[in-house]
């Protein structure tokens, strides 16, 4: 596996572990599982403690660390010590790394539940590329016809976004059930776009949705939690969120969220490149309902 070079942002570590998680072997899997969810231990472990805790050889957390473009073990156990300390510091080290468990009080709970919801944001704003949302942009801004593809949890993100871009005057449509969604794409043209959004990047259906767009001409968009992960492969421009997976986060309202971020900007970037038709469009819809009040 190509050696990454090494984040500019040292928190950016963690990110990209998570990102790259479903793209690693098991044996540096192991690792990258045991550092996210125990940065505050490795940060004390030795070298041959880590490889006997995660069942690999001291050989394979040497390659874990040249993965991510760090020197050696040493300097990832500096930056988990900057992550964890800066955590302790604002007073975020009692659930930032934390799932919610029965021993939970009725406050931690909901700082937990407020905190993993605000980090999914911030998270997914430190990865957002400037240059990658201005291509999406324009791309959509150019299409004749929008196809959005979700399932499950990430429909609800799909059918945000189709509420959105048709009150700017924007042709789209929204699907959930697999066959639609490839009937859809199958009659596509290189004049449209398709998005696809899936958290975990492995969704099937949205996969194969993408892939036969593409193979209609169409520009393909994802916005996903994982890099390196199948639905990046059939996508001309990818973006992604950044949620941490657990047993009461996971498909619930950080990924959501985050999804909702994305859809947001891309509403906005596309509502300003046709500003004057857009504010026409938001005036109209905008009276129609106000008929529908009381």
């Amino acid at each position: 596996m190509e050696q990454e070079k090494t984040p500019d942002n040292k928190e950016n570590l963690l990110l990209e572990l998570r990102r790259r998680i479903p793209s690693l072997n098991p044996a540096v899997k192991k690792i990258a599982d045991y550092v996210m969810q125990n940065p505050e231990k490795v940060r004390y472990l030795k070298i041959s403690e880590l490889a006997k805790k995660c069942d690999v050889s001291q050989g394979t957390i040497t390659k874990f660390v040249k993965i991510f473009g760090l020197k050696n073990y040493q300097q990832l156990k500096i930056i988990l010590t900057e992550i964890t300390t800066q955590g302790k510091v604002r007073g975020e080290e009692e659930y930032v790394y934390e799932d919610i468990t029965k021993n939970d009080s009725t406050n931690k709970i909901v700082d937990k539940v407020v905190y993993v919801n605000i980090r999914a944001l911030q998270d997914t704003y430190s990865l957002l590329d400037v240059t990658t949302v201005s291509k999406a942009v324009g791309a959509i801004s150019q299409a004749e016809l929008i196809d959005i593809y979700g399932c499950g949890g990430s429909f609800i993100a799909a059918e945000n976004a189709r509420l959105r871009f048709y009150r700017i005057g924007k042709i789209c449509r929204a699907y959930n059930d697999s066959n639609q969604q490839l009937v859809s794409a199958s009659l596509l043209t290189k004049k449209d776009v398709a998005i696809g959004i899936s958290n975990s990047g492995s969704t099937r259906s949205i996969i194969d949705a993408l892939s036969k767009a593409k193979e209609s001409g169409a520009t393909t968009i994802c916005i996903t939690n994982y890099d390196h992960s199948p639905i990046v492969k059939v996508s001309d421009i990818s973006l992604f969120t950044s949620t941490h997976a657990s047993a009461f986060f996971q498909e619930s309202t950080p990924s959501r969220l985050a999804q909702l971020l994305i859809i947001d900007i891309l509403y906005a970037g596309v509502a300003i490149k046709g500003f004057g038709k857009s504010i026409d469009y938001l005036e109209k819809s905008g009276n129609v309902l106000k008929e529908t009040h009381i």
